[in-house]
């Protein structure tokens, strides 16, 4: 995986897209068609959101477990 810190600024943006397609969706003024499509983007940008979480998932799981500080 490229930089693990990376891929965690692009989750989060990921998660900010999320939150603000869900409100801009919720907007009086707006069509069923538009609203539609507000709905259709969010969803796309929750399974990004899903796939990006499994993925650091995985590779955090693939490190090696650190044995901690010394036993005294």
């Amino acid at each position: 995986m490229r930089d693990l810190a990376a891929e965690r600024a692009r989750l989060e943006q990921t998660r900010w897209e999320v939150r603000m397609l869900t409100v801009a969706g919720l907007r009086d003024n707006l069509s069923p068609e538009q609203r539609e499509n507000y709905r259709s983007l969010e969803q796309s940008a929750r399974a990004e959101a899903r796939l990006r979480q499994a993925a650091l998932d995985y590779y955090e799981s693939q490190q090696p477990k650190s044995a901690g500080p010394p036993q005294a």
